[in-house]
């Protein structure tokens, strides 16, 4: 179901109350310990998409969960709680309660007087939790769908109204117009030569003349999506031509080696072999390949050897690139190995 903007319908509560359980049964095994969840990633999975930070590039928020077997309130400072709780909490059942923005040691201070001795922080609770987040459940596949629908539809109108003689900063700027509520922790872009120098390409005031990379990892209810996209101003020469073609089975070496049972280091391998069949064997040391997203951009970067289990449910964004040529989508893993991306078209 969808609601009248188009926007999966809200299961939230339901959501919020399996997690909450998932996350109890974690203390339980760590003898009934507290839990004090304060960093972005945990904070929008736990509230299933509530988001409780100001500055764009914290890790950290400021308010944080606290969980108890009996108890689950948010603490806020005084200047943020009414928000949180009417514009990212309402209908979950957390009740914020504030403190003085100006006591020393502020909501952390009071988690732990709360919490006591075996009070946990996001870093002790990482392992488990990672786990839980990058499984995504229909709630959060729905909205996921939904949310690299419109990044997509962003990135490829931006590429699609590029001209000659426009700036990559200028290229940010208008899909930056065009993303609505949906923030972009990562917004890359490079034109020419800028394009086979550089992997993570900042916007620069550097003109187009005959060929464009974009690349945003777009982000909304805590959720991100990874998406690249190129525009080719000038027919590509022979050797660029073989490099996006390889380029290209790379990708789909990464796509059909993440399947359920295998391991993200197993996935990594058949990228390896992929660059190597393609006549292009070391162009994987020059940037990572990507690997699962979630509430993170990367959940987890694949590395060589990596153990991580594959399970359905999972979302991935390889990224795969060979000097000058790089391709880049996101997708939620099934039950029966399929892939269903989320950002290719409709």
């Amino acid at each position: 179901m969808t609601a009248a903007d188009g926007r999966p319908a809200d299961g939230r509560p339901a959501e919020v109350a399996a997690r909450l359980a998932a996350l109890r049964e974690i203390l339980d095994r760590r003898g009934g310990a507290t839990a004090f969840l304060v960093a972005r990633r945990n904070f929008s999975w736990l509230t299933a998409g509530g988001v409780n930070h100001i500055v764009l590039a914290s890790e950290a928020g400021e308010a944080g969960i606290l969980v108890s077997r009996d108890e689950a309130v948010v603490i806020a400072p005084n200047i943020e709680a009414r928000r949180v709780a009417d514009e990212e909490l309402a209908g979950t059942g957390f009740a914020v309660d504030a403190v003085d923005w100006w006591g020393a040691g502020g909501i952390a201070d009071e988690a732990r007087r709360r919490g006591g001795a075996k009070l946990l922080d996001d870093a002790a609770l990482e392992e488990d939790l990672e786990g839980l987040r990058s499984r995504l459940s229909a709630f959060d596949q729905a909205r996921l769908a939904h949310l690299g629908r419109e990044a997509t539809r962003a990135v490829e109108a931006s590429v699609a109204e590029a001209q000659p003689g426009m700036t990559e900063a200028e290229l940010v700027t208008d899909l930056q117009c065009r993303l609505g509520d949906m923030r972009a922790p990562v917004l890359l872009a490079a034109a020419d030569d800028r394009i086979v120098k550089y992997r993570h390409p900042l916007p620069t005031p550097n003109p187009m003349r005959r060929r464009v990379m974009l690349i945003l990892v777009g982000e909304r209810w805590g959720l991100h999506v990874a998406v690249t996209r190129f525009r080719e101003f000038e027919p590509p020469n022979d050797d660029l031509r073989g490099r996006i073609a390889a380029v290209g089975e790379v990708q789909a070496a990464l796509h059909e080696a993440s399947r359920p049972g295998a391991t993200l280091g197993e996935a990594f391998a058949a990228g390896q072999a992929a660059y190597a069949r393609t006549g292009y064997p070391d162009e994987w040391k020059l940037h990572h390949q990507g690997g699962t997203i979630a509430y993170r951009g990367r959940e987890r970067v694949a590395r060589p050897g990596d153990a991580t289990p594959i399970v359905d449910g999972m979302a991935f964004a390889w990224n795969p690139s060979i000097t000058g040529a790089k391709v880049e989508e996101t997708f939620i893993l099934e039950p029966d190995g399929g892939r269903r991306i989320v950002t290719r078209g409709e």
